[in-house]
């Protein structure tokens, strides 16, 4: 895994490409950028407030919220490998992120009404939003991947990933005010989230051009990429160890609403102030994005992808290490959060960009993503039942050691498959 930075894809080094535009991040990723920061204000504006309004006005349990957790972060999985499949055979990425961006959006329309009969109608709600993410999210990154160079892929996602971080600020902000201005208001804030869904899907099918990936492969190549042949690319033994490290890591990463709602509950801070860890870590993430990413092209992404979650694991670490009291323990967290998410978010799918050849983008990044997001569904179901069943600190203290213990061998095996090419 060690060697994966260097000589792994033609397509990806090929003279088309021309040494003036090694480094060059096109326009698309700039308004692809754009799109996500509204949708992701869209998108955090509900996020950040689920926590409050799942606890406080359907009075959830903790296992009830780990089952909407798990349901919210997972049930992408499946739509997000058929969509990535479905645009790299035809070449239509832009149409299938569309119509993911146009089903959130439907979604958000939904959510004004959903809670008036209870939580089952919130969690198919939530399915129906996660659903479209799943949809948009692999073409999107693939789209990414055709409006940078070689050279700047990294780059190019660390920029887009700063520019959803700017959403990601803006919408618990947002919704932190409507509820101090209206409060107990959440129908408000789910109005405001459809207002900027149906911005960011203007901006995404006005702005945003097809990119270069229909002109990377004829048409009549595209039909001919059957799935054995997709499915035997993607056997290769650099590919599956991506794919292994990043699902075994996932079953013990936990999710943002079950670490900030341990913090609040542990800290004791008044819960309306909830959403505010959603934009402290965003702004640490928004400035280590780019950085990071461009640290990444240099020294070896992968390098930087384990450092991320080694920077998780500090994360539960410090959650049960240090005292409840105090709010260093609150910003420690916070940033090493922040951290976390800059080192893997865009370098995991500069990995799999970089694994494959380019006509597979779309699914290579969606087979990591759909693994990743099921392990992370059973992640926090997992959680919810320990929590219930162990208590809080000690649930953490266990997915922590299994974190680092996955951590360690994902390590192991890379320097054995590292070993193993270099001597080949």
């Amino acid at each position: 895994m060690y060697q994966t930075e260097s000589g792994l894809n033609p397509a990806l080094h090929s003279p088309a490409l021309g040494a003036a535009s090694r480094s060059r991040i096109g326009a698309g990723v700039y308004f692809l950028g754009m799109t996500s920061l509204l949708t992701d204000i869209s998108a955090e504006m509900v996020a950040s407030i689920l926590p409050l309004y799942l606890f406080s006005v359907l009075r959830l349990s903790p296992f009830e919220f780990g089952l909407i957790d798990g349901l919210y972060n997972g049930s992408a999985a499946i739509a997000r490998l058929a969509s990535a499949y479905w645009a790299d055979r035809r070449g239509r990425h832009k149409a299938l992120a569309f119509t993911g961006y146009l089903l959130s959006a439907l979604a958000k329309f939904a959510l004004l009404f959903a809670g008036i009969a209870g939580w089952l109608s919130v969690a198919a709600v939530l399915l129906v939003d996660r659903v479209g993410k799943g949809i948009r999210t692999s073409p999107r990154d693939a789209l990414i991947a055709s409006h940078a160079s070689a050279a700047s892929v990294g780059a190019a996602f660390g920029v887009h990933r700063a520019m959803d971080a700017v959403g990601a600020i803006i919408g618990p902000l947002l919704a932190t005010a409507l509820l101090l201005w209206l409060p107990r208001r959440f129908d408000i804030v789910f109005l405001g989230s459809l207002c900027f869904a149906v911005l960011g899907l203007l901006v995404f099918g006005l702005c945003v051009q097809a990119g270069r990936e229909g002109s990377a492969t004829a048409p009549d190549q595209r039909q001919s990429l059957s799935l054995a042949a997709m499915l035997r690319t993607m056997r290769s033994p650099r590919f599956m160890l991506l794919v292994a490290a990043a699902s075994l890591l996932s079953l013990f990463t936990l999710s943002d609403n079950m670490i900030y709602l341990g913090l609040q509950r542990q800290l004791d801070f008044d819960a309306s102030y909830l959403p505010l860890l959603f934009v402290a870590t965003a702004c640490v993430f928004m400035c280590l994005a780019i950085p990071l990413g461009r640290l990444a092209d240099r020294f070896g992404h992968v390098r930087v992808f384990l450092a991320g979650y080694l920077m998780l694991g500090l994360v539960y670490c410090l959650y049960v290490a240090l005292p409840a009291s105090g709010n260093i323990k609150l910003v420690v967290c916070i940033v090493l959060l922040g951290a976390y998410y800059a080192a893997t978010d865009g370098i995991l799918a500069a990995l799999a960009v970089k694994q494959l050849p380019v006509e597979m983008h779309a699914t290579g990044i969606a087979c990591i993503g759909t693994l990743t997001s099921l392990g992370r569904m059973g992640s926090s179901i997992l959680f919810g039942w320990g929590w219930e069943s162990l208590g809080q600190e000690q649930a953490v203290g266990w997915f922590g050691i299994a974190m680092l213990a996955m951590l360690f061998l994902t390590v192991l095996l890379a320097r054995k498959l590292g070993q193993g090419a270099r001597s080949a």
